[in-house]
């Protein structure tokens, strides 16, 4: 049977005690000491920080990517490490670290990027495009652990620079004000001020810190996720933080909302997890890769007890060290991560609540015991967004991943968005593009003229894993497939500027693809702030090795609407409307 379960996190989030257990300090001591071994061979004693190859996210940055520079995070965070150990030249390596950070944050009021720290040493604040105002949070937050848990351990110069620096940060923190949307941000700023508050002896930052924190209760509550919804790198920052404020924090108030809002992420978790695959099921909202991270797999196979096979090998992403105590999955979700309450399991989920009920973000995640798929009724198709992404177990690995995208010269494109509309195992999806938005990133990179020039547009389901398969069944049906499951892709005929949608598949270096052409040939102009003439739609379905595909989907004639496809499956219908 199918049970369906709707979003239920208002309730999950309100009225809970609060947690108290900690990791093992063995187990924390000895993960400490393997990442300091780590770090070592990069540190710098010219520079006093330690020293990496650059890894770009395409953004805020304009140093080239493979460069080796010297990151503020991940040398205050390798600081932070050393203190913990607390040896004779831990601490002396340490407090250089510190010393020479603390000299690369504006400090000038009157300056627009005040409180804040360049990424790099190598690029200070005014060359970058533009700063990252986030720095101010997580440097912030770095020194607060090392203020609250390890004064005695620095020498009273540097204690009393760094009470300086805090308050530079937090004050920034204050004005910047972002709000509870900003899931991860919103929860990290409100800690880094409660903490700086009571640090500091400063009843207001204190206090703004708490109703900050209180604020992003309410905000879950009020929507029935975080914004930053079913995120697997956000989620984690959101839940860490909350941790953070547990562990950093006295005010009782302040903790409350921590502990609310660590079961609540909590809660988001345990919905998504899928058993089989060790994967967290989609639709994200924001992620960096499609499998589950070490750090990530480490911290759900010890603290929720599971066992991960399948995990992203490495994410570009430097590895830090926090300084926090971690707290366990509550108990009364542990269960959750060993099996499926029942089989099949579909859960939507409202993420962002609009006034207008048709416009609020909702999610549907269908799991069964080998195979998951999830996905949102609204996005863009940004790079880190899964607007729809499937996992299931092959007798070759542990995962295969299943993915919808949308490409600009082989980029994934944020000006184009997606309506989905999903019934268990299946999904029906509408193509549109947007405005205002940029390409790699959806307002970094966004052309003043709104116009993107491009040699290839196209539509992309992607299966990546050993041994898959694409098959052409027909003109308007394909299949992706591993093992016992495939994924069939039905297509609509489509247009795009003027132009045929055109459609092929192909298996190259271990992804399989079906891929609508909209474009292909000379760089050509086109400007988004008009560009409408685009019909694409298509429908999948996740199915057993035995299970005979669907009829698929057709196009609707509605003269409300520029576009509607309908598909009719047994005694479902999905539609989908631009």
């Amino acid at each position: 049977m199918l049970l369906t379960i709707r979003g239920t996190l208002p309730a999950v989030i309100l009225g809970l005690a609060l947690g108290t257990a900690l990791c093992a300090g063995q187990d924390r001591a000895e993960m400490r000491d393997a990442y300091l071994a780590s770090c070592a061979a990069g540190y710098s004693d010219e520079h006093q920080m330690l020293g990496t190859p650059f890894r770009s996210p395409g953004y805020h940055s304009q140093v080239a990517e493979g460069t080796w520079v010297h990151p503020t995070r991940q040398s205050l965070a390798y600081a932070v490490a050393l203190v913990d150990r607390g040896e004779v030249e831990d601490l002396a390596r340490a407090e250089k670290i510190i010393r020479k950070v603390l000299t690369l944050q504006v400090t000038d009021a009157n300056h627009d990027y005040y409180g804040i720290w360049p990424w790099l040493l190598e690029e200070p604040v005014d060359k970058m495009a533009p700063p990252d105002r986030n720095w101010a949070d997580f440097l912030g937050a770095q020194i607060a652990v090392l203020l609250k848990d390890y004064p005695k351990r620095l020498s009273g110069d540097l204690v009393e620079a760094m009470r300086t620096s805090l308050r530079h940060a937090a004050v920034e923190i204050r004005r910047r004000n972002v709000q509870p949307s900003y899931t991860n941000i919103a929860i990290m700023g409100g800690g880094v001020c409660a903490a700086a508050g009571e640090l500091l002896g400063d009843d207001d930052l204190l206090a703004y810190g708490r109703d900050r924190l209180q604020r992003c209760v309410a905000d879950a509550a009020y929507h029935g996720s975080f914004n930053e919804y079913n995120s697997p790198t956000y989620t984690m920052v959101a839940l860490n933080e909350a941790e953070r404020v547990l562990q950093l924090v006295e005010d009782e108030a302040a903790r409350t909302a921590a502990e609310q809002l660590r079961r609540a992420a909590w809660q988001i978790i345990a919905d998504s997890y899928h058993p089989a695959t060790g994967q967290w099921a989609g639709p994200h909202s924001r992620a960096y890769s499609d499998l589950i991270l070490p750090s990530l797999a480490d911290y759900l196979e010890e603290q929720a007890g599971v066992r991960i096979a399948a995990r992203h090998s490495g994410n570009g992403r430097p590895v830090t060290y926090d300084g926090l105590r971690h707290l366990p999955c509550p108990d009364e979700l542990r269960e959750r991560f060993a099996r499926l309450p029942c089989d099949p399991l579909e859960i939507r989920r409202t993420f962002i609540r609009k006034e207008d009920e048709a416009d609020s973000i909702r999610g549907t995640t269908w799991h069964t015991v080998d195979a998951c798929l999830g996905s949102v009724n609204r996005s863009m198709m940004w790079t880190q967004r899964r607007t729809l992404i499937g996992y299931w177990r092959t007798d070759d690995e542990p995962v295969v991943v299943f993915r919808q995208r949308f490409l600009h010269d082989g980029e994934d494109f944020s000006s184009i968005g997606v309506r989905n509309d999903q019934r268990g195992p299946r999904v029906l999806s509408l193509f549109e593009p947007l405005r205002n938005h940029g390409s790699w990133h959806p307002t970094l990179d966004r052309p003043e003229n709104g116009v993107f020039r491009a040699m290839d547009f196209r539509v992309r389901y992607q299966l990546a894993g050993r041994n898959v398969t694409a098959t052409k069944l027909d003109e308007q049906t394909f299949e992706l497939a591993a093992g016992e499951r495939r994924a069939v892709v039905h297509v609509l005929p489509g247009r795009f500027d003027g132009r045929d949608v055109v459609w092929e598949c192909g298996v190259k270096d271990g992804l399989a693809v079906v891929d609508g052409i909209c474009y292909g040939g000379a760089p050509k102009d086109f400007d988004f702030t008009t560009f409408d003439d685009v019909r694409l739609a298509v429908a999948i379905e996740l199915l057993g090795e035995n299970e005979p595909p669907a009829t698929g989907p057709a196009w609707l004639d509605d003269k409300d609407t520029t576009d509607a496809a309908q598909w009719c499956v047994g005694e479902e219908t999905l539609r989908v409307v631009r």
